[in-house]
């Protein structure tokens, strides 16, 4: 009887392997042929799960966003207000090292999404995503009383921002990212609209 074969499972495999050869390697040292060997497979049968290399690509940043997508659903699920907001920013962040990976990998695909249109509407796609999160956490903390009233679109944008920008320091400037100093500054934009008294838990560098 033939052997079964997971599709699924095989396309995962290959988006694995392709996630370390960028992450080691970044977009432009990547090939099919390494690509092949890397999961375990010959040049030619890679054809059988994806077109070629630049659906690869798009498949390996749909998967760095998905990851982060369900990260967020399981540990800001229940939560609302400045404790949900809390959650979502630190998925998004690189505070581990899986997540350092992740902004590793999404920065080099960043440079293929500047000329790659479908890369580019995943990516403001999952911002947008995010970005509209965020504010409905702002919405719910100045409800709650927690926070002052604010433009919560433009305290969606200043936080997006920022976010992104954890990214980019955290692969460029390790040193200058530790977990501590990149809450601290999450704590400190936050900070800005906070009533004080609004009972957050917020003891700074070891939230969880």
């Amino acid at each position: 009887m033939p052997k079964l074969v997971d599709h699924a499972e095989r396309r995962r495999a290959i988006i694995r392997a392709a996630w370390r050869l960028i992450a080691a390697r970044g977009i432009d040292g990547i090939n099919m042929r390494d690509l092949a060997a890397e999961a375990g497979y010959t040049n030619g049968a890679l054809s059988h799960y994806f077109s070629g290399k630049d659906e690869i690509l798009r498949t390996a940043f749909e998967h760095v966003l998905e990851e982060t997508n369900q990260r967020i659903e399981q540990s800001a699920s229940g939560l609302r207000g400045l404790s949900a907001l809390r959650k979502v920013a630190y998925e998004i962040m690189p505070l581990t090292e899986e997540a350092r990976l992740e902004a590793r990998i999404a920065i080099s695909l960043w440079q293929r999404a500047l000329t790659d249109r479908a890369m580019e509407g995943v990516n403001n796609a999952a911002v947008a995503q995010w970005r509209r999160r965020l504010g409905q956490h702002l919405s719910e903390a100045i409800e709650d009383g927690q926070l002052a009233e604010h433009d919560v679109a433009v305290r969606a944008d200043l936080l997006m921002t920022a976010l992104i920008g954890l990214q980019v320091t955290a692969v460029l400037d390790r040193a200058a990212t530790s977990r501590k100093s990149q809450i601290a500054l999450l704590d400190t934009v936050l900070a800005q609209n906070k009533i004080p008294g609004s009972g957050e838990n917020t003891t700074r560098g070891v939230h969880t």
